[in-house]
């Protein structure tokens, strides 16, 4: 989905010119690997901190569109957060630099299934990694963003809680997606409200007299994961403290109150664009907008992620040895 056909493409091009330089810098402590998925040959890397004891949980990083795994490593800072909290952390790679999220949704071509791979994924690494399988995450960034919510539509029992950077509902979600959800899909939502790419208003086209979104509005996303997993109407906002290091920018939160492992919560980054919340020398300014320095996304989205666990019982592999 291109919500500006020529924006989405010359910020991918800007995107993968930056991650590349800093990926290529990275230690090699990188583990590459591939397995044959639906026809697709699917490549991924894992990053396995020195004193993973026991099962440890999984946390998958998902690119945005024209990336790939190696480069949101560099991007996000994740490995120095997995490191102190004991986690595993994967960055796979989607087919062609880009994830599937509206499959099954009529006017776009693409059929593979991108859930089932994650899933397939997580037995693959789990084969081979002391994986809690009752613990494995997904966040993603942009068009990996919108993945990670078509995930929490489509196995909400397999993935313990989501997180989406700078991507909001899409549009036929609702299809696909019911309004109020057997299994809760824990969702934090972290979006500026001045990304051009991923407006924080969505984007819409008028068909004669019904307007039909290609993106939702950031508040309505809100509100819908809100009301999918059964919580309460009103949002208790909070103001974060400005550190100083991005005084054009400011952090608010929504929560709501839910039931047990059933969060949702919103970062609201006032001023800020669509970039990762935390890395001040990821997209440049001039072509994503602001970046708020306030908070550390990566270590946001551990702390939303650290108390829930799904109802998926650990049955499906058993593995041999730890990493």
């Amino acid at each position: 989905m291109k919500t500006s056909t020529i924006g989405y493409g010359l910020i991918s091009l800007l995107v993968v010119a930056v991650f590349t330089s800093a990926a290529l810098a990275q230690d090699a402590d990188q583990q590459s690997f591939s397995f044959e998925f639906e026809g697709h040959q699917r490549t991924y890397s894992l990053h396995i901190p020195d004193d993973v004891q026991g099962a440890a949980p999984l946390v998958f990083v998902l690119h945005g569109r024209g990336g790939t795994g190696q480069q949101m490593r560099a991007y996000t800072g994740f490995d120095a957060v997995a490191d102190e909290a004991g986690f595993i952390v994967a960055y796979p790679d989607g087919i062609n630099g880009e994830w599937n999220y509206v499959r099954g949704i009529p006017g776009y071509p693409n059929t593979h299934d991108d859930t089932a791979f994650l899933v397939a994924l997580t037995n693959e690494i789990a084969l081979t990694q002391p994986v809690d399988l009752s613990r494995v995450y997904i966040t993603g960034f942009s068009n990996g963003g919108f993945m990670a919510q078509r995930a929490a539509c489509d196995d909400p029992a397999r993935f313990a809680a989501f997180a989406s950077v700078g991507a909001a509902g899409f549009g036929g979600m609702p299809r696909i997606c019911p309004a109020i959800g057997e299994i809760p899909s824990p969702m934090l939502l972290m979006h500026g409200t001045d990304d051009r790419i991923v407006p924080w208003d969505g984007e819409s086209v008028t068909r004669g007299d019904q307007t039909v979104f290609i993106t939702y509005p950031v508040p309505e996303t809100f509100g819908f994961w809100a009301a999918h997993n059964g919580c309460a109407a009103n949002a208790e906002t909070t103001d974060l403290p400005q550190l100083g290091l991005s005084p054009q920018t400011s952090v608010r939160t929504l929560e709501v109150d839910c039931p047990d492992n059933a969060s949702v919560v919103l970062y609201a980054i006032i001023g800020g664009g669509h970039n990762w919340p935390g890395q001040p020398d990821g997209i440049p300014a001039q072509i994503a907008g602001n970046v708020s320095l306030d908070i550390d996304a990566s270590r946001v989205i551990w702390a939303f992620f650290e108390p829930h666990h799904s109802a998926q019982p650990e049955t499906e592999t058993t593995p041999e040895a730890a990493g």
